[in-house]
């Protein structure tokens, strides 16, 4: 995507009113920020994320890690969305970001949700 492409992306974002729209939001940022894989984005578990150290630990291919920092502008998203989850769904082995069935996003389902959107 261009950097204009991005901005109007987040301004939709910003602007939308669906029960997603954190959700959403958290995701394209994390994806637009870090550079991980669709994968990689909802493999995403809470034990994964270190919002006092601002960075998250990436599992890729072939199991490998790599520690990728959490940029200003995710962090009170990421706060916002923690605080739209049950209690039990902050586990650290629960996925991060879960469908409209409370189950784990997969990837066909982000394909769907970007759909959505454009």
């Amino acid at each position: 995507m261009t950097l204009q492409e991005l901005k109007q992306l987040f301004t939709y974002l910003e602007n939308d009113k669906g029960k997603f729209v954190t959700r959403n939001h958290v995701m394209f940022k994390l994806l637009a920020t870090t550079g991980m894989r669709r994968q990689e984005l909802v493999d995403l578990t809470w034990g994964q994320i270190d919002v006092a150290n601002q960075t998250i630990r990436i599992f890729g291919k072939g199991r490998k890690e790599r520690l990728l920092p959490l940029h200003l502008m995710v962090i009170p998203l990421l706060k916002a969305y923690m605080n739209q989850r049950e209690a039990f769904q902050l586990f650290p082995k629960e996925p991060v970001f879960l469908n409209k069935d409370k189950k784990k996003l997969d990837p066909r389902g982000l394909h769907r949700v970007i759909l959505h959107l454009i």
